[in-house]
């Protein structure tokens, strides 16, 4: 049996999150944004096969911040990181009609051919080198004639909101205190990135004693 999910991850940016605020909705969006060639070109062939005329994603992750996922998914002034409860926010997925949601596999080139793969695990599919993301993927698929998916939420199933290191001080201090006064809610709930600069960590440095530092020589 698989271990409950705690916790899903969504990396983002500041404009993304406050419409999510603002709205209480998720939004799915069409995968041919994304960066990844390889992911996009992959869906839209799946998509074509399967007699879908709209198939939309969302990425989420229960793993820890790193600077992959700070860099590649929400690098800049307005970069951040939602953390939804992973026990709440799956159980709305699964009840929500037409969406598909779980874990990608990664496999390597040599392991697609001539392989078992099932073609309706094609979406949640991705190269190995991607492994470490640990990516949780969302899609929605149909013929409907929209242009994103939108899931209505409730602000209490965030449980962090964590915004990027490059976010100057009082920047950060005004949108937390905007964040926390418009929906109380998030109170506590809000607070930036020490991956680049962690005080507890260099703390822990100057604490040793300069004799240990004297026997190394």
């Amino acid at each position: 049996m698989q271990p409950r999910i705690k916790k899903l991850n969504r990396f983002t940016s500041l404009p993304v999150l406050i419409d999510l605020l603002e709205r209480e909705k998720i939004v799915l969006i069409e995968p041919s944004s994304w960066d990844d060639k390889n992911d996009t070109l992959i869906i839209k062939e799946y998509k074509k096969k399967a007699g879908f005329s709209k198939l939309f994603a969302l990425c989420f992750t229960p793993e820890n911040e790193t600077i992959h996922h700070w860099k590649t998914f929400a690098d800049g002034i307005s970069g951040c990181c939602i953390q939804f409860n992973g026990i709440k926010i799956i159980k709305l997925f699964a009840k929500t009609e037409k969406i598909r949601h779980g874990f990608v596999k990664y496999r390597k080139i040599n392991e697609v051919e001539n392989s078992d793969i099932n073609f309706k695990d094609i979406p949640f599919i991705k190269r190995e080198p991607y492994q470490f993301e640990n990516e949780y993927r969302v899609i929605w698929e149909g013929n409907d004639d929209l242009s994103v998916f939108e899931m209505a939420i409730s602000l209490e199933i965030i449980d962090k909101i964590t915004f990027a290191y490059q976010m100057p001080e009082p920047v950060f201090q005004s949108v937390k205190k905007m964040i926390e006064t418009r929906y109380p809610k998030l109170q506590g709930k809000v607070n930036k990135s020490t991956i680049y600069e962690n005080y507890e960590w260099i703390e822990k440095f100057e604490k040793i004693e300069s004799t240990k530092a004297q026997q190394c020589i």
